[in-house]
């Protein structure tokens, strides 16, 4: 068993590369090859039939009948006739006959002995001498010719028969043949190009199909496999080549539309720029929503420099201000602020929304790889449009969805957070603190006698004021801390990761800024105190709402102490068992 192993081996290894150079060949040659094949060998067949047919049609020819015949005339002469009633005629029908076999003599010159003998036996007999002796010799020798002509018929007779039982062979050979041929193209045509075609068939129809996020994954499965290299393969490489970049590009575009931010968007679109396109220098710009600025949100390399001027001024980069493509490959120096003029060419593509540019990509490209890979530059840029189109509407949607969630969270009059982003976030906050065993400093903050300047100047004056406040506690807090809006003239304060009792110090820093503020208004400059109550959490409770009330219980102390004071919240302001 070993033994045929690997004796099959020896002959795979020998004939595989045959075989392999026949599958990438033209499907014309090797369709030709069926054709010409099948063609040639039953021309063969039908060209032995031929020789076959003529063969035996030759032999039929060649049969003896006719001399038998005269062989066998002659030996009815001896027996039905008496010689001596008329010995005359005995002597010219033999004659006759003799004469007829003296042609035969070139042909079976085996004869020629008999026939002389025969010969000189009639002309050296006279009629009258016609006796018994004499007949007994011509009959003798007529017997022998007769003989020898049926042993020849036999022996043709036979070869006849033989050739035909052969043809009976081959015209099972023949069908075999032609159904084997029939069989061999049916099967080349069903492999070589039904199968194949209908299987691009069915991935064409499976691309058009929506598809879920496991069957994008899965798709890298379905490509096809088919190892020849003639035009069917090249079909199939170009359908596999169309299925994983589909592929590529609907799991990119699943991906990025359940991405939270367009901060991760410009992230996931920068990789795939650079892992699965292959650009290495690029960067990505983002133009604000008023077009007034213009940032860099993704840069593939540190090393990478651009102009400030278009940061500052966005129409300073063409592509921004024109909404086209901009490359200097085709037109030298086009961009009068790209850094790199010298060592490398630029292509930049302008992100275009609804006749709106909100972001550009700048490729860098080295002149020497544009030198040497000029065809493959151009299907990895023609790639990068692909995916940039894609990402281009969900870049869109999620900044219009940032921009009314970040109206949901602000208060529309002065610009700080809401209850609604309190609530959002405060669970996340708590556990952050939490996490790193710090403090948030709680302060709840109300104007003292609000209502009395809505009373006395309106509510524009109000509302310049609120505006103001806001402002001053915003700039007064660090960045980190949260200013909200809790509603009329309340405001909330959380300071985060302060030291135990720095929230009081931060809330009479507040305290004392208001006091000393004159707020402009239309009717001149007026002042204002405010009142702060202080808690801090985890210290004065572990649930964090308790602790907003707390402050809001120690701002209520403040009110009754006479306002414009701070004051931090103590146990015994509280007496009820739930806040």
């Amino acid at each position: 068993m070993k033994f045929l192993q690997e004796k099959f081996i020896e002959l795979k290894t020998k004939f595989y590369p045959w075989v392999r150079r026949f599958l990438n060949l033209s499907l014309y040659w090797k369709v030709g090859f069926i054709i010409g094949s099948c063609f040639f060998i039953n021309f063969l067949i039908a060209l032995y039939f031929y020789l076959l047919f003529y063969h035996v049609v030759n032999l039929q020819t060649k049969i003896p009948y006719n001399y038998e015949l005269l062989t066998n005339k002659a030996l009815t002469y001896f027996e039905k006739k008496n010689p001596s009633s008329n010995p005359y005629n005995l002597k010219v029908n033999l004659e006759k006959i003799l004469h007829e076999l003296e042609g035969v003599k070139e042909k079976y010159p085996q004869i020629s002995l008999q026939v002389e003998k025969i010969e000189k036996i009639i002309s050296q007999t006279p009629s009258y001498q016609y006796d018994t002796k004499t007949i007994k010799l011509l009959e003798k020798q007529f017997l022998e010719l007769n003989k020898f002509f049926s042993n020849e018929r036999d022996i043709l007779e036979n070869k006849i028969k033989k050739y035909k039982e052969i043809s009976k062979y081959f015209q099972i050979v023949l069908i075999l043949t032609m159904l084997a041929f029939l069989i061999w193209g049916t099967w080349s045509f069903y492999y070589m190009v039904k199968k194949p075609l209908d299987s691009i068939v069915e991935r064409l129809d499976f691309l058009t199909e929506e598809k879920g996020e496991g069957e994008l994954k899965s798709l890298k499965a379905c490509v096809l496999e088919y190892s020849a290299k003639d035009e069917i393969g090249k079909v199939i490489n170009k359908v596999n080549e169309i299925l994983t970049e589909s592929n590529a590009i609907r799991l990119f575009k699943r991906t990025i539309e359940n991405d939270e931010s367009v901060e991760m968007v410009y992230e996931r679109l920068g990789y795939y720029l650079q892992h699965m396109v292959g650009i290495d220098s690029f960067i990505i710009f983002e133009v604000s929503n008023s077009q007034n600025t213009m940032q860099a949100v993704y840069v593939s390399d540190p090393n990478l420099d651009y102009s400030s001027e278009i940061i500052l001024n966005p129409d300073k980069c063409r592509a921004k201000r024109t909404g086209q493509i901009v490359t200097s490959i085709n037109i030298p120096n086009i961009c009068k602020v790209f850094p790199f003029k010298t060592t490398k060419e630029h292509y930049c593509i302008p992100m275009m929304y609804g006749g709106k540019c909100i972001g550009v990509i700048g490729i860098y490209l080295s002149k020497e790889e544009l030198f040497n890979k000029s065809e493959i530059i151009k299907k990895k840029l023609k790639k990068a449009h692909t995916f940039i189109k894609e990402t281009i509407p969900v870049i869109e949607a999620k900044r219009y969805a940032e921009a009314l969630k970040e109206q949901t969270f602000r208060d529309a009059l002065t610009g700080l957070y809401n209850r609604h982003f309190l609530e959002a976030t405060l669970d996340k906050l708590v556990a952050q603190i939490l996490r790193r065993e710090s403090i948030l400093g709680v302060l709840m903050c109300d104007l003292d006698y609000f209502k009395s300047i809505n009373d006395k100047y309106g509510h524009d004056a109000g509302d310049i004021v609120l505006k103001e406040t806001a402002k001053l506690l915003v700039s007064n807090v660090r960045k980190s801390d949260l200013v909200v809006r809790f509603g009329g003239e309340e405001f909330l304060i959380l300071l985060v990761d302060v030291k135990k009792g720095e929230s009081v110090r931060v809330a009479d820093k507040l305290r004392s800024i208001i006091e000393t503020h004159e707020f402009k208004i239309p009717q001149g400059g007026i002042k204002r105190t405010i009142s702060i109550g202080v808690s801090e959490f985890p210290i004065d409770t572990g649930a964090i709402w308790e602790a907003i009330k707390f402050a809001d219980v120690a701002l209520y102390k403040a009110k009754e102490l006479g306002r414009n004071k701070v004051v931090r919240f103590k146990r015994e302001f509280w007496t009820e068992e739930n806040y």
